[in-house]
């Protein structure tokens, strides 16, 4: 597994200079933050159809919305591969971004060579990796260290880019310690070629790595959220493999959308939410500590259908906006995402 560190000498100065609370007495109020999810397509051609166009319009309608003070504070990407792709953060005007593993292939584990010798030149197996891992996170919010990881196993054409994950570590104003944000992409099913059983292996390879890798982060007192494109869907054994991995007893994530229907979340444009919710393949997670509570509060998508039922990219991008409370005051406010 590849796994890299960025900044730990420079975070560490910076987080002993996050406020931490001296007493109950003195917790800030609560405080909103908003992220996105979306999948924007950004595949080169010939693979992909000019996607300029597309493209610079995303970046330009989230500048839109920051005039009116309306862009989510974090956005993470996935199929960000291109240059137009990474250059939407600039356009939109965010001062902060990460960005994913690069073209550098992780090593296999020895359990899994069977696997990857097996693998069809003809579905892009076993032919290296000819783009990064089309991952970014952009942040209205300081990015204080950042780790990255990439997929040792991949089945199909997904095997030509290097998915795998990437955490930022933000501090938000307002909330006494920082968060954790990972974003991550998936191998596809049916669009990787590689056929069920491979890329069902695969999957769920991929899911146990990312269960490691958020437990691995030791994120002690900080919230935690998770978003990206799991490639769910509708097949029963993905579907069961993600709630024991990410939810539950795994990496013990929420759903925002699953505790949106129990609290009541409003929600905006949604027959797009209902789109995305049903396609089950964007997903939103997060999780809590002993001192900081979080929960969601509001769903969005703001890039969805056209009036013509046009869309940007093919999937449809979507919000949550979380409230996240201090309790009491951090353990370890100086802990941060370890290097392994």
């Amino acid at each position: 597994m590849m796994i890299r560190h960025i900044g730990v000498a420079l975070a560490s100065v910076a987080l002993l200079n996050t406020p931490a609370l001296a007493d109950s007495s003195a917790r800030p109020a609560a405080r909103d933050v908003s992220l996105m999810t979306y999948n924007v397509h950004g595949l080169p051609w010939p693979i992909a159809e000019d996607r300029s166009a597309d493209l610079a319009a995303i970046g330009t309608r989230l500048k839109a919305m920051r005039a009116i003070g309306a862009q989510p504070g974090i956005v993470v990407l996935q199929e960000a591969f291109i240059a137009n792709a990474k250059a939407i953060g600039q356009t939109a005007g965010y001062r902060y971004s990460a960005f994913g593993p690069g073209e550098d292939a992780a090593p296999v584990p020895r359990a899994d060579d069977d696997f990857v010798s097996d693998g069809s030149r003809m579905v892009g197996e076993r032919l290296g990796k000819h783009v990064d891992s089309g991952l970014a996170i952009f942040s209205d919010y300081p990015i204080l260290a950042v780790r990255r990881m990439a997929y040792p196993v991949c089945a199909g054409y997904d095997c030509l880019a290097n998915k795998g994950a990437v955490a930022a570590l933000i501090a938000v104003p307002g909330i006494a310690t920082p968060i954790v944000v990972v974003d991550t992409h998936l191998n596809s099913n049916g669009a990787s070629g590689a056929g069920s059983p491979r890329a069902s292996y695969a999957y769920r390879r991929q899911l146990d790595l990312l269960a490691n890798f958020v437990a691995s982060l030791e994120a002690g007192d900080r919230p935690i959220l998770v978003a990206g494109d799991f490639n769910v869907g509708q097949d029963l054994r993905r579907r069961t493999h993600f709630d024991v991995r990410m939810l539950g007893g795994g990496a013990g994530l929420q759903a925002a959308i699953v505790s949106c229907r129990t609290a009541r979340c409003a929600i905006a444009e949604p027959s797009d939410m209902a789109f995305s919710i049903g396609r089950a393949k964007d997903w939103m997670m997060y999780r809590p500590s002993s001192t900081v509570a979080i929960r969601p509060v509001a769903l969005a998508a703001p890039f969805g259908h056209a009036a013509n039922g046009a869309m940007l990219s093919d999937h449809v991008g979507i919000s949550v906006r979380y409230r996240i409370d201090t309790l009491a005051t951090p353990v370890s406010p100086t802990t941060m995402i370890a290097s392994r």
